[in-house]
Order: structure tokens, then sequence, then C-alpha cells
């Protein structure tokens, strides 16, 4: 494909102006000599045999990982021998995007859209992800790790109220309530959000798709996949349904061992007021969550604060591998960070903006 071949193609977004579109040709056709010198030169180093001359622009998504590590790592022929800049690798990304999209590979797109995010990111924004916490909230936060280990350890004190030889009721509340924390906390750790997992109902998957449209919140528990699908929820008029994959085993076997008690009950409905027999409402999960974290940990821990703690933890992950220029990790825990702010319910640039502290 010559210059004129590419100009041509990038025209076909009306709304880019002609100077971008012969600029996106440019640099995408000094891209493809750059990076055949630099395979021709690794070839030589090695001593194999060079591939030659490319016909068209196929390697891009043919050698995804040496077009990346060529755009990023690789110093310039020509004095000083500089690596390249964040905005020359801007520069490439930017046209090779643009390239596989009008031709329709979609997925190569997306790989090199995840490159694209880091490096928007390395550019503009420096993070501390201190989480956002307000003095309040500091005062009662604790690590990820003291997370998990809570969610332990309101099943150990269900264990511990089983055994006593004489329960009343209130310890068969207690159990009752621990017991469906102790799930929540772990799906909180995993798909933090607000207070409507207090809804959540079972539901089959054969039900769940003869449903046309979904107007509650659902598990849905599968033997090849396992989701959730929020529908009701504070943001839900701008976002829309959530959905979210359930990947995490420990997780799915907590939730398959909760839903065959509550078949065994004739009931759908996850989380319910063992004094009453109704469904949690979002302010009972909160005070709830407020209970037994002050009793158990002495902390008030809220969904809100939890979400600013898994955020912090992926978002400190991140800070490292930004600095460190390690695109792949960059790349997983911008994910994991993009995954979180879909569970709350707003965007990544929200998440970004609120949740986390600018450096």
């Amino acid at each position: 494909m010559d210059k004129q071949s590419l100009i041509n193609l990038f025209a076909q977004k009306e709304s880019r102006r002609d100077t971008t579109n012969q600029a996106y040709a440019n640099r995408l056709i000094a891209l493809k000599r750059g990076y055949e010198a630099y395979r021709k030169r690794k070839a030589e180093a090695e001593e194999v045999e060079w591939e030659g001359v490319y016909e068209n622009f196929d390697f891009l998504k043919d050698n995804f990982d040496n077009v990346i590590h060529y755009i990023t790592k690789e110093k310039n022929q020509r004095k000083p021998y500089n690596h390249p800049t964040k905005q020359t690798q801007m520069g490439n990304i930017n046209p090779i995007i643009e390239y596989l999209l009008l031709t329709d590979d979609h997925v190569a797109a997306e790989e090199y859209t995840k490159v694209k995010k880091v490096i928007d990111d390395q550019i503009e924004k420096n993070y501390n992800y201190q989480g956002g916490l307000t003095q309040k909230q500091s005062e009662n936060e604790v690590g990820y790790n003291e997370l998990l280990d809570y969610a332990d350890k309101l099943q150990k004190e269900c264990e511990i109220l089983n055994s006593k030889p004489l329960k009343s009721h209130i310890d068969d509340w207690d159990i009752e309530n621990m017991s469906a924390l102790s799930i929540l906390v772990r799906m909180y750790l995993c798909h933090p959000s607000r207070n409507e997992y207090a809804s959540l109902r079972f539901i089959s998957l054969v039900d769940y798709k003869k449903l046309k449209q979904p107007e509650l919140n659902y598990v849905v528990l599968g033997q090849k996949k396992s989701f959730l699908s929020i529908t009701n929820y504070k943001t839900s008029d701008r976002y829309g349904m959530k959905f979210s994959e359930i990947k995490d085993k420990p997780l799915i076997r907590m939730l398959k061992k909760w839903r065959q008690k509550k078949m065994e009950m004739a009931e759908d409905r996850l989380f319910i007021t063992p004094k009453t027999g109704d469904q949690w409402t979002n302010d009972n999960l909160s005070a709830l969550m407020t209970k037994y974290s002050k009793r158990l940990l002495n902390k008030n821990i809220g969904t809100t604060l939890i979400y600013k703690i898994v955020v912090k933890e992926a978002g400190i992950n991140y800070s490292e591998a930004l600095k460190n220029e390690d695109l792949v990790k960059a790349i997983k825990f911008n994910e994991i960070l993009e995954q979180y702010a879909k569970s709350r319910g707003h965007s990544a640039k929200i998440q970004k903006q609120i949740y986390l502290i600018k450096d």
C-alpha cells in the first residue's frame, strides 16, 4: 500500500483533517521502514535469515510484541541514540490503531489501544494512588490482605458459634449474617460496587436467557461461566446494566454452597434478615457491614471504603509498572482498574479523578 492509498484510507474518517491523514500516512510508512531496518539488524546480530521487506502492513498484527518493543524500547539510530519519547510512541500508536480499525481488524486494534492507554497515563498523569480517602476513612483503613483475612475471620466466627452446645436465636442470627457478609466481602474485593448487592437473587442461566430485559440484580452460576447482572443501582441511568463475569474460584465455590442452602429453603434471594425474613435493603447491608467490622476489626468498613482500598492496591501496582516502564504489568493493572470502575458504575476517567490522587 503506497502513501496515497494510505491517505485515502485514513480519509474515510471524514471528521479528520487532511493534514492529519497525510501525517498518519507518513508516520506509518516511516514506521514500516524503520521496523524493517530494526528486524534486519536483529537478524544479523542473531545470525539468522532476515525475513525481508514487508509487502503490506500485516506485520502490525502478526508481530505485535516485536512492534511494541520497537516503538517503545528501540533507540534511535542517529545520535544521541535516545530511546523514543512518550510523545513519539503515541505518534506511532495512533496511526496504527486507526489503520487497523479502518481495515476491520478490531482485535489487533484493541491490543494496541491497551498500550495507548498506558502511554497516555505516562504522558499526562502521575498518580500516587492513595485512594482518595477522607480523614475518617483513613482512620478505618485496613490493608488489602487484611480484607481477605476478614472474610475468613467471619467464617471462623460462624464455626465458633456453631460449635456452642446451646445456641440462642441471637447466635443463629449472627451466624446467618456473618455467613452472608463473608460472601459479600469476597464479592466486593473481586467486584467492588455500592450497596446494591443487598438485592441480589439467584437465577439459572436458562431462566436468565428467557428475560427480555433484566429488571433485578442477579447472580448466575453456570457450568462454564458465572456472572453478576446488575440493573438496579445508583448510576444505572447513565451506564446501563452492569455485567461482570465471576472468575474468582473461591467466590464461585462460596456462592454455589450458598445457592444450595437457599434452594433447600425454596429461596432465590441471597441476603435475608433472619429476624423478619425480609430481603436486605441497601441500608441493612451498610449497617451490618459496620456492625461486624467494628466487632471483629475495630474498624467501620463499608462498601465505599472497600472500593477505595482495592483501587489503591491495584493503583499502586499500576503506578509502579508505569515508573518501571513495564508495559505488560501496566496493561494488566489498568484493565483491573477499568473493571473496578465498571463494577462501581462509573467511567475509568471518573475513577482517576475522584478516587485516585494526582502526585
